[in-house]
């Protein structure tokens, strides 16, 4: 009998990341499925860029907002703004990669919402501004670079 639990044992441990690859494989494929049946249900890919009229007001939010430019303004909503980790890693490594370095991070809470505020500087004077928005269910962040 202990034979047979250890085999069993052993067996299992072995196609443990076969079952994980195995379910990677399903969710894609079923996304794949679900994309060509329902195009109008997306995950989100690429930019959430958010444009028009609708991102003065966010921009407005920055204190010192006329010290910067070229604004971008990004969102991102329900599950999606759960991701908040991965999109702040993916966007400071590319300043990293850039050569920017942070050197001043302000966290503010006003109620539902927290603010972060992260500057950015280069060797060569340049400035970078990440500014985020968090809400339980959204997630708005904004960048510039110094005028």
């Amino acid at each position: 009998m202990k034979l047979f639990r250890s085999t069993l044992l052993a067996v299992v441990v072995a196609l443990t990341p076969l079952a994980a690859a195995q379910t990677l494989a399903d969710v894609m494929l079923t996304t794949a499925i679900a994309s060509t049946l329902y195009p109008g249900v997306r995950l989100p890919s690429g930019s959430l860029r958010a444009v028009g009229a609708g991102t003065a007001p966010i921009i407005a939010r920055v204190p010192d907002a006329n010290a910067w430019t070229d604004w971008e303004v990004y969102t991102a909503t329900g599950i999606v703004a759960a991701l908040e980790p991965a999109l702040m890693n993916n966007l400071e490594t590319g300043l990293f990669l850039d050569g920017f370095e942070r050197v001043e991070t302000t966290p503010t809470n006003d109620g539902a919402t927290v603010t972060t505020r992260v500057v950015f500087a280069h060797a060569d004077g340049r400035r970078a501004l990440l500014v985020t928005f968090r809400q339980p269910r959204e997630l708005i962040w904004l960048v510039a670079r110094s005028r």
